[in-house]
């Protein structure tokens, strides 16, 4: 019988015991699934070993589920058809709309138009200007008052910035009444609003929000995310496909640095690539390429390639292009993993 090397019975043996000690764990409190998370986990987090990266991964999507920390994802479809549920309850006494920037002038527009009423931010509403329709256009002038305000946001979360925009409002010292009115709330913060339609749960990502706000250690595909996806038939000519990396569209680049980029691309295309993404100013802490010869060598193992880095990368969140692949990701190790092309998140 053939040996087991010794770093791999080690391996085996910690992997064993965690997970006898996890199961031994189900059904008591989430305390003392804590504690031993919190205790293993910085040695876990360091390893570059597989096997103990795989434990680690999934202790810390074992402990989202036990204490319901799981990241909700919402696209901005459900938030055009949330608002439109929303409104069939809606007051109808409103004689204008006021939505705090910049995510929350994206629910209030969607007001307006289904009540046509007049739309303004708190700044402008100081400055007593407004966005009117054209057949309100006359009835409008610099002295309009308005009675009965709908202060709109997004979302609420410790309920500063509804204050915030509350308070400037008051600050006109004229006569109205204010309701205040989110889309999308959390337990905690629903009573803080007049109006509050869905409760979801932290953390979370929103699809309209998520290349300004970043959640947790990020990891990115490049093609299909922050880049078009490589038009057919261009990637099997080498001219074509290195005149594609160097004028390739951009397509979704974040405000802030992304802590890795793990691409399928080859190795020998480095140069090109970092031209490029300075070029678009995507800011990156790490780049990772394929280091293999040729694109044939890949044969449909793009998903194990990225895979392989994401277990020693470990971050809280995966953006990938192909659903097929971010499946793949999400299975293999449990990090939530987005996918762009069909815009759902596996957690």
């Amino acid at each position: 019988m053939k040996e087991i090397p010794a770093k791999e019975r080690i391996t085996r043996y910690l992997s064993d015991l965690l997970l006898r000690r996890t199961e031994n764990l189900m059904g008591q409190s989430s305390t003392g699934v804590t504690c031993v998370y919190e205790k293993a986990r910085d040695l876990l987090a360091r390893s570059n070993n597989k096997t103990i990266s795989k434990i680690y991964l999934q202790s810390r999507s074992f402990k989202r589920s036990i204490l319901r920390d799981k990241y909700s994802f919402v696209t901005t479809n459900e938030l055009v058809v949330w608002t439109a549920e929303w409104l069939r309850s809606f007051p109808t006494t409103h004689d204008l709309i006021v939505g705090i920037p910049r995510s929350g002038l994206l629910v209030a527009t969607l007001i307006s138009l289904k009540f046509a009423k007049p739309l303004t931010t708190p700044e402008l509403f100081a400055q007593n200007r407004y966005w009117v329709s054209e057949w309100l256009s006359e009835r409008i002038n610099e002295k309009a008052e308005y009675k009965n305000i709908l202060l709109v946001d997004d979302s609420i979360n410790t309920g500063k910035t509804m204050e915030e925009a509350f308070r400037l409002l008051c600050s006109t010292h004229r006569n109205f009444n204010i309701t205040k009115a989110a889309l999308i709330g959390i337990e905690d913060s629903r009573d803080l609003v007049d109006l509050c339609y869905k409760v979801v749960s932290r953390p979370r990502v929103f699809e309209w929000n998520m290349l300004h706000a970043k959640k947790g250690k990020l990891a990115s595909d490049l093609d299909g995310v922050i880049c078009e996806n490589c038009p057919p038939g261009v990637d099997s000519d080498e001219m074509l496909y290195t005149e594609w990396i160097r004028t390739a569209r951009p397509y979704l680049i974040p405000v802030f640095e992304i802590d890795a980029i793990v691409s399928s691309r080859l190795e020998k295309y480095r140069s090109d690539t970092e031209k490029w993404l300075a070029r678009q100013k995507v800011r990156y802490r790490e780049l990772i390429l394929w280091d293999i010869e040729s694109k044939q060598q890949r044969n449909g193992k793009h998903a194990k390639h990225k895979i392989e880095h994401l277990l020693r990368i470990k971050p809280d969140i995966f953006w990938e292009s192909s659903v097929g692949e971010a499946k793949q990701v999400w299975e293999a190790t449990k990090i939530p993993t987005l996918c762009i092309d069909e815009m759902i998140l596996l957690s």
